[in-house]
C-alpha cells in the first residue's frame, strides 16, 4: 500500500478521471449501486432487510432504509468483538477507526475493509487535486 502512496501524484490526471466518471453521474451511481450490492449481498444486514439478491436501484429504495450510525452500533460492535461472517460487508472489515468527533460523549467505530479504504483514499486524492489545481 506504501508503495502505491509514493508513486508521483499526477493531480491532473485525477481530476480529468473525475470530470470523466461524472459526466454520466446517473450511469456510473447506478453501476457503483449494482457493484456494492453484487460484492455485499451476503451480509447479514442486507439480508436482514430482504434485499435477496437483488442489485436494482428500486428494490435498494424499497427495502433498505436511511439509517444513522446508532442503527448500525450492534452491527458494528459484533465486528469490534471479532465476529468473523459477513454482517455490514461481503468482504471482511480488517480495521475499525475512531471518528474524530464525538457523539454522547464519545468516540464512533469505524468499520473498513480494503475497497471502503481505496475509496477514502480517492476521495483524499481528488480533494487534494482540486485544491492544488
Amino acid at each position: 500500500m506504501l508503495e502505491k502512496m509514493v508513486e508521483a501524484f499526477d493531480g491532473e490526471k485525477v481530476i480529468e478521471q473525475f470530470e470523466e466518471m461524472t459526466r454520466d453521474a446517473e450511469r456510473v451511481q447506478k453501476e457503483t449501486l449494482k457493484k456494492i450490492l453484487e460484492e455485499n449481498g451476503s451480509a447479514e444486514y442486507l439480508q436482514n432487510l430482504g434485499l435477496n439478491g437483488r442489485t436494482d436501484p428500486q428494490s435498494f429504495k424499497d427495502c433498505v432504509p436511511l439509517v444513522y450510525h446508532e442503527d448500525l452500533e450492534s452491527y458494528i460492535q459484533r465486528i469490534a468483538d471479532g465476529a468473523s461472517s459477513p454482517i455490514l460487508t461481503g468482504k471482511p472489515i480488517k480495521t475499525i477507526s475512531l471518528s474524530s468527533g464525538t457523539t454522547q460523549g464519545r468516540p464512533k467505530l469505524i468499520p473498513f475493509n480494503d475497497e471502503l479504504l481505496e475509496t477514502t483514499m480517492q476521495i483524499y486524492r481528488t480533494s487534494f487535486a482540486f485544491r492544488n489545481k
